[in-house]
């Protein structure tokens, strides 16, 4: 409740860190939304990033058998020792997200299965990114984030929405909205609002390819000038080194108008292209890629 974080806030002289995120949720009715959408048993390892007061942390803790929490700001350990000290299976690890190892966490911590969090908006897509590459153990995501980040996720091949990071979630999830979260929820209000989305990893990629650093290659270069055609972007992409009749011969394999945006191919036209290029270009030319 506001009431109840206030005064924690106030108990231990908080002074919020916004370029660290820190805006507490205070809405019971969203955080039953949040808890009720990771399905959470006591079966559940379940890692949160930025725990922030814990207000999240007891209500996942409540539900799954272990939570890892990963917290940046130190300042916070006597705030989260106070509010968490009822769960014993909550584990606070100071650490930034970015750069822990989930399948080796400290004091033998296991590796989580479920990701759910009022994620910092400033590194949302980054975490969001690193996690769906590395952690495959993570079989559930659902994350607070900025509305503008939801959108992308879940946007569709030519919208303004749709881009490579929406590429990169739908190659490895199901992804589906489930709140639309109004700023005035936390204390500090953000200047956004805010969405929860549900991020379901497939037993498979969505689409195979032959070489999946290769093919995020290729739809980064695709989205790194929207204005320009599939093949004036893939030529003059900074992260390819492709000659002009490589990309002609691909795109026809493919069955791709050179002349048609990146922005409108869907994940299986990307998927095509990347797989096209394999037949196209000389094996040995691969290696400067991976």
């Amino acid at each position: 409740t506001p009431q109840a974080t206030l005064e924690v806030v106030k108990k231990f002289s908080l002074r919020l860190d916004k370029s660290l995120g820190q805006h507490f949720l205070i809405d019971q009715n969203i955080l039953g939304k949040v808890v009720d959408a990771a399905v959470l048993s006591k079966d559940d390892v379940v890692v949160e990033v930025g725990p922030g007061i814990g207000t999240l942390t007891q209500a996942l803790a409540k539900n799954a058998g272990t939570v890892v929490a990963l917290e940046l700001d130190r300042k916070l350990a006597p705030v989260l020792d106070y509010t968490l000290k009822s769960f014993e299976n909550a584990k606070v690890v100071f650490s930034d997200a970015l750069s822990v190892d989930l399948k080796n966490l400290p004091d033998d911590l296991p590796a989580p299965n479920k990701l759910v969090s009022n994620l910092p908006y400033q590194v949302a897509t980054p975490i969001l990114a690193t996690y769906l590459d590395k952690f495959d153990d993570l079989k559930l995501y659902v994350v607070m984030i900025q509305k503008e980040v939801a959108d992308r996720i879940t946007a569709k091949p030519a919208t303004a929405e749709y881009g490579s990071f929406s590429v990169k979630a739908q190659f490895y999830c199901d992804v589906d909205r489930v709140a639309v979260v109004s700023k005035n929820v936390f204390i500090p209000p953000p200047e956004v609002s805010s969405a929860v989305v549900r991020m379901r990893r497939l037993a498979q990629p969505r689409v195979h390819v032959f070489n999946k650093e290769f093919f995020f290659k290729v739809v980064k270069a695709a989205f790194w000038q929207r204005r320009k055609t599939i093949k004036n972007a893939l030529r003059g992409s900074p992260e390819l080194d492709l000659d002009i009749e490589e990309i002609d011969r691909a795109l026809k394999k493919a069955g791709i108008d050179p002349k048609r945006r990146g922005e409108t191919l869907s994940i299986e036209e990307f998927a095509a292209l990347t797989n096209a290029f394999k037949e196209v270009v000389e094996p040995a030319s691969f290696s400067k890629y991976f």
